[in-house]
């Protein structure tokens, strides 16, 4: 019966894992929202070069 105190102790480190996770991921959410990283990584991206041959 030493399954059953393995599985108990599986399942709170699974699922402490798990409220780490999406607490990190709202966290990183909320700063992208809030920063507007989004709008400045589109501004940054390089542009097509219409003047370069294309073959």
């Amino acid at each position: 019966m030493r399954i059953i105190p393995f599985a108990i102790k599986g399942a709170f480190v699974v699922g402490a894992l798990t409220t780490g996770a999406f607490f990190t991921g709202a966290a990183i959410g909320a700063v992208i929202k809030k920063s507007n990283v989004l709008t400045k990584l589109k501004k940054s991206q390089f542009k097509e070069n219409k003047s370069a041959s294309s073959k």
